[in-house]
Protein backbone atom coordinates (compact mmCIF):
# COMPACT_ATOMS: atom_id res chain seq x y z
CA UNK A 1 0.00 0.00 0.00
CA UNK A 2 2.68 2.28 0.70
CA UNK A 3 4.72 1.80 -2.22
CA UNK A 4 1.21 2.28 -4.38
CA UNK A 5 0.91 5.35 -2.95
CA UNK A 6 4.51 6.19 -3.37
CA UNK A 7 4.25 5.33 -6.86
CA UNK A 8 0.80 7.47 -7.39
CA UNK A 9 2.43 10.45 -5.57
CA UNK A 10 5.52 10.37 -8.55
CA UNK A 11 3.24 9.51 -11.39
CA UNK A 12 1.68 13.01 -10.16
CA UNK A 13 5.10 14.99 -9.62
CA UNK A 14 5.75 13.75 -13.03
CA UNK A 15 2.35 14.61 -15.21
CA UNK A 16 2.19 18.44 -13.48
CA UNK A 17 5.96 18.84 -14.55
CA UNK A 18 5.38 18.26 -17.94
CA UNK A 19 1.77 19.69 -18.63
CA UNK A 20 0.92 20.89 -21.94
CA UNK A 21 -0.11 24.66 -22.04
CA UNK A 22 -0.27 25.29 -25.75
CA UNK A 23 -0.82 23.33 -29.06
CA UNK A 24 -1.18 23.12 -32.40
CA UNK A 25 1.56 25.71 -32.57
CA UNK A 26 3.29 25.93 -36.47
CA UNK A 27 6.25 28.08 -34.91
CA UNK A 28 7.80 28.85 -32.29
CA UNK A 29 11.10 31.96 -31.65
CA UNK A 30 13.17 32.45 -28.68
CA UNK A 31 12.48 34.88 -25.96
CA UNK A 32 12.86 38.50 -27.01
CA UNK A 33 12.05 41.74 -24.60
CA UNK A 34 10.43 39.26 -22.48
CA UNK A 35 8.03 37.71 -24.71
CA UNK A 36 7.93 34.57 -27.03
CA UNK A 37 6.55 35.07 -30.67
CA UNK A 38 4.45 32.02 -31.70
CA UNK A 39 2.67 31.55 -34.92
CA UNK A 40 -0.46 29.35 -35.80
CA UNK A 41 -1.74 29.37 -39.80
CA UNK A 42 -1.07 33.16 -40.71
CA UNK A 43 -1.43 34.41 -37.00
CA UNK A 44 1.49 35.51 -34.66
CA UNK A 45 0.62 35.93 -30.80
CA UNK A 46 3.05 36.24 -27.71
CA UNK A 47 3.36 34.40 -24.32
CA UNK A 48 5.45 35.05 -21.60
CA UNK A 49 8.74 33.08 -20.15
CA UNK A 50 6.13 30.68 -17.90
CA UNK A 51 4.11 30.17 -20.94
CA UNK A 52 0.96 32.26 -20.54
CA UNK A 53 -0.80 33.98 -23.42
CA UNK A 54 0.09 37.89 -23.58
CA UNK A 55 -1.46 38.76 -27.08
CA UNK A 56 -3.67 36.67 -28.68
CA UNK A 57 -3.23 35.53 -31.91
CA UNK A 58 -3.33 38.48 -35.12
CA UNK A 59 -2.92 39.46 -38.48
CA UNK A 60 -1.28 43.02 -38.09
CA UNK A 61 2.25 42.36 -36.53
CA UNK A 62 5.21 43.17 -39.04
CA UNK A 63 7.65 40.39 -38.97
CA UNK A 64 11.72 41.64 -38.48
CA UNK A 65 14.83 39.65 -39.85
CA UNK A 66 16.38 38.34 -36.90
CA UNK A 67 19.85 36.13 -37.11
CA UNK A 68 20.00 32.88 -34.65
CA UNK A 69 22.90 31.30 -33.52
CA UNK A 70 23.81 29.41 -36.48
CA UNK A 71 23.68 32.45 -38.36
CA UNK A 72 20.47 31.98 -40.03
CA UNK A 73 18.17 34.69 -40.75
CA UNK A 74 14.63 33.79 -40.30
CA UNK A 75 11.97 36.44 -39.57
CA UNK A 76 8.86 36.89 -36.55
CA UNK A 77 7.39 39.79 -34.61
CA UNK A 78 10.09 41.20 -31.90
CA UNK A 79 9.23 43.66 -28.65
CA UNK A 80 11.76 46.24 -28.09
CA UNK A 81 11.76 48.82 -25.16
CA UNK A 82 7.98 47.13 -24.94
CA UNK A 83 6.66 48.13 -28.24
CA UNK A 84 5.80 46.12 -31.38
CA UNK A 85 5.65 47.15 -34.57
CA UNK A 86 2.26 46.72 -36.27
CA UNK A 87 1.07 47.57 -40.44
CA UNK A 88 -2.31 48.38 -41.48
CA UNK A 89 -3.95 48.57 -44.98
CA UNK A 90 -5.97 51.93 -45.55
CA UNK A 91 -6.96 52.71 -49.02
CA UNK A 92 -4.41 50.03 -50.31
CA UNK A 93 -1.90 51.56 -48.59
CA UNK A 94 0.33 50.36 -45.55
CA UNK A 95 0.81 52.02 -42.53
CA UNK A 96 2.99 51.50 -40.13
CA UNK A 97 2.50 51.67 -35.70
CA UNK A 98 2.73 49.95 -32.40
CA UNK A 99 1.62 48.41 -29.99
CA UNK A 100 2.43 47.22 -26.50
CA UNK A 101 2.88 44.09 -24.20
CA UNK A 102 -0.50 43.74 -23.43
CA UNK A 103 -1.44 44.11 -26.97
CA UNK A 104 -3.11 47.62 -26.82
CA UNK A 105 -2.03 49.96 -29.45
CA UNK A 106 -0.30 52.77 -27.71
CA UNK A 107 0.91 54.70 -30.99
CA UNK A 108 -1.74 54.34 -34.13
CA UNK A 109 -0.78 53.32 -37.34
CA UNK A 110 0.12 56.91 -39.09
CA UNK A 111 3.26 56.07 -40.78
CA UNK A 112 4.61 55.24 -43.98
CA UNK A 113 7.45 53.28 -42.44
CA UNK A 114 9.04 52.32 -39.17
CA UNK A 115 11.73 50.58 -37.46
CA UNK A 116 11.93 48.98 -34.45
CA UNK A 117 13.08 51.11 -31.21
CA UNK A 118 16.25 51.33 -30.10
CA UNK A 119 17.30 52.71 -26.69
CA UNK A 120 13.95 54.06 -26.46
CA UNK A 121 13.45 55.73 -29.97
CA UNK A 122 12.66 54.69 -33.29
CA UNK A 123 12.79 56.17 -37.02
CA UNK A 124 9.99 56.73 -39.04
CA UNK A 125 8.52 58.23 -42.48
CA UNK A 126 5.97 60.36 -42.43
CA UNK A 127 3.88 61.51 -45.91
CA UNK A 128 3.50 65.32 -46.09
CA UNK A 129 2.00 68.04 -48.36
CA UNK A 130 3.28 71.60 -49.69
CA UNK A 131 1.54 73.79 -51.77
CA UNK A 132 3.21 74.66 -54.94
CA UNK A 133 0.95 77.01 -56.79
CA UNK A 134 -2.50 77.88 -58.00
CA UNK A 135 -4.00 75.98 -60.96
CA UNK A 136 -6.47 79.10 -62.11
CA UNK A 137 -8.12 77.39 -64.53
CA UNK A 138 -9.33 74.39 -62.21
CA UNK A 139 -8.76 77.00 -59.55
CA UNK A 140 -7.30 74.92 -57.18
CA UNK A 141 -4.19 74.90 -55.11
CA UNK A 142 -1.26 72.49 -56.22
CA UNK A 143 0.19 70.14 -53.78
CA UNK A 144 3.11 68.05 -53.59
CA UNK A 145 3.28 64.85 -51.96
CA UNK A 146 6.75 64.18 -49.65
CA UNK A 147 8.03 62.20 -47.17
CA UNK A 148 10.06 62.79 -44.42
CA UNK A 149 11.73 61.16 -41.57
CA UNK A 150 11.74 61.65 -37.97
CA UNK A 151 13.05 59.99 -34.49
CA UNK A 152 9.78 59.13 -32.55
CA UNK A 153 9.69 58.35 -28.32
CA UNK A 154 7.89 55.53 -26.98
CA UNK A 155 5.12 57.78 -26.27
CA UNK A 156 4.56 58.61 -30.44
CA UNK A 157 5.96 61.54 -29.77
CA UNK A 158 8.56 63.43 -32.25
CA UNK A 159 11.59 64.25 -31.29
CA UNK A 160 13.73 65.05 -33.89
CA UNK A 161 12.88 66.38 -37.50
CA UNK A 162 16.07 64.61 -39.79
CA UNK A 163 15.87 67.27 -42.43
CA UNK A 164 15.63 64.93 -45.60
CA UNK A 165 12.57 65.75 -47.74
CA UNK A 166 11.98 63.71 -51.05
CA UNK A 167 9.09 62.94 -53.19
CA UNK A 168 7.03 59.94 -53.10
CA UNK A 169 8.78 58.00 -56.25
CA UNK A 170 9.28 54.80 -57.08
CA UNK A 171 13.18 55.04 -56.49
CA UNK A 172 12.08 55.95 -53.18
CA UNK A 173 9.99 52.65 -52.46
CA UNK A 174 11.18 48.64 -52.00
CA UNK A 175 8.33 46.61 -52.04
CA UNK A 176 5.34 49.37 -51.90
CA UNK A 177 7.52 50.59 -49.00
CA UNK A 178 9.66 53.94 -48.81
CA UNK A 179 12.83 53.37 -47.89
CA UNK A 180 13.85 54.64 -44.34
CA UNK A 181 17.40 57.44 -45.07
CA UNK A 182 18.13 57.36 -41.89
CA UNK A 183 19.79 55.29 -38.88
CA UNK A 184 20.70 55.10 -34.99
CA UNK A 185 24.65 55.16 -35.22
CA UNK A 186 24.81 55.87 -30.93
CA UNK A 187 22.18 56.22 -28.46
CA UNK A 188 22.12 60.11 -29.05
CA UNK A 189 23.19 60.00 -32.75
CA UNK A 190 21.29 59.19 -36.29
CA UNK A 191 23.14 59.09 -39.65
CA UNK A 192 20.81 61.07 -42.28
CA UNK A 193 21.66 60.40 -46.26
CA UNK A 194 21.66 63.99 -47.66
CA UNK A 195 19.51 64.20 -51.35
CA UNK A 196 23.84 64.24 -52.61
CA UNK A 197 23.74 60.73 -50.96
CA UNK A 198 26.14 61.85 -48.53
CA UNK A 199 25.95 61.31 -45.06
CA UNK A 200 25.23 64.13 -42.43
CA UNK A 201 25.49 62.84 -38.61
CA UNK A 202 22.57 64.45 -36.55
CA UNK A 203 22.15 64.88 -32.57
CA UNK A 204 18.90 64.69 -30.77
Amino acid sequence: MKNLLIFIICLCIHTTSFAQILSDIDEVYPLNDDLIAIKKGDQWAFIDKDGNKEIDFRDDLVLTNMVNSLNQTTSYPVFYDGRCLTKKMKENTPYFGFINEKGVEIIKPQFLNATNFLNGYAIVVLASKDSIGFNRVLKKTIMSNYMEDYVIDTAGELVKYLYNPRKQIPANYKNGIPIIESKFIAPKLVAVKSKSGKWEIHQF
